[in-house]
C-alpha cells in the first residue's frame, strides 16, 4: 500500500510538472534558443580568436623563414672568408630559429585544423538555430491562430450585436430628433401670422398678396397686354 501512496505521489509530481512544461513551452524555447545564440556567439567568438592567432603564427614562421634564409647566406660567405667562428655563431642561431620556426608551422597547422572544425560546429549550430527560430515562429503562429479560431467568433459576434445595437439607439434618436424639428417647424409656420395670411391667400380666399404667385402672372399678363397695345 505505501508504494502505491509513494508512486501515487511520484505521479502527481511528474504531471504538474509536464503540466507547466505544456503551459509554458512558449517560454522555455525562447529562452532556449536565447541561450543556444549566446553559445553560438562564443564560439563564433573561439573561431576569430582562433583565426588570429593561426594569422599571428603564420607571420612568426615567414619572419623566421627570412631570417634563417638571410644567416645560412652570411654563413655561407663567413665560410669561403674562414672565419668558422661567426659561422659558428650563425648556424647555432640558425639552429634555433629552425626549432622557432617548426614549432611556429605546428602551431599554425593546428589552429588551421581547428578553425576548420570550430567553423564546422559553427556552421551547424547556425542551421540549427535558424530552424529553431522559424520551428517557433510557426509554433506561435499556430498558437494564435488557436486562440482566434476558438475565442475570436464569439467575441466578433459580440462585438458586432453591441454595435447594432448602438446604431439603433442612434437612428432612433436621430428619427426623434427630426419629428422634433418638423414640428417646431410647423408650430413656427402656425405662429405666423404673414405665413398664415399666404396660405390662404394662395387658396383663393380674399385678395391675392402683391407677391404671391397670381398677382405674379396677373402684373406679366398686364405688362404684355400693354406692350401689344
Amino acid at each position: 500500500m505505501w508504494k502505491q501512496f509513494v508512486a501515487l505521489a511520484r505521479g502527481h509530481r511528474y504531471e504538474a510538472a509536464e503540466a507547466v512544461l505544456d503551459r509554458d513551452a512558449h517560454v522555455i524555447l525562447r529562452q532556449q534558443i536565447r541561450d543556444g545564440a549566446a553559445t553560438l556567439e562564443r564560439a563564433r567568438l573561439a573561431v576569430a580568436v582562433a583565426m588570429t592567432q593561426e594569422r599571428e603564427e603564420s607571420r612568426r614562421a615567414q619572419t623566421l623563414s627570412v631570417h634563417v634564409a638571410d644567416l645560412e647566406e652570411r654563413a655561407v660567405s663567413a665560410l669561403d672568408a674562414g672565419k668558422d667562428a661567426l659561422a659558428r655563431e650563425a648556424a647555432e642561431t640558425i639552429a634555433r630559429l629552425e626549432a622557432d620556426l617548426a614549432a611556429a608551422r605546428q602551431a599554425s597547422e593546428s589552429f588551421t585544423a581547428e578553425i576548420a572544425r570550430l567553423r564546422r560546429i559553427v556552421a551547424d549550430a547556425e542551421d540549427r538555430l535558424r530552424d529553431l527560430r522559424r520551428g517557433q515562429r510557426l509554433a506561435e503562429a499556430a498558437g494564435r491562430v488557436g486562440r482566434l479560431r476558438t475565442s475570436a467568433p464569439g467575441e466578433i459576434g459580440s462585438s458586432l450585436r453591441d454595435a447594432e445595437a448602438t446604431l439603433a439607439r442612434l437612428r432612433q434618436r436621430q428619427g426623434e430628433a427630426d419629428g422634433v424639428a418638423l414640428a417646431l417647424d410647423e408650430m413656427d409656420r402656425d405662429a405666423d401670422p404673414g405665413a398664415l395670411s399666404r396660405k390662404l391667400a394662395e387658396a383663393g380666399c380674399g385678395t391675392p398678396l402683391a407677391h404671391g404667385t397670381d398677382a405674379v402672372l396677373q402684373r406679366l399678363n398686364e405688362r404684355r397686354r400693354q406692350t401689344s397695345a
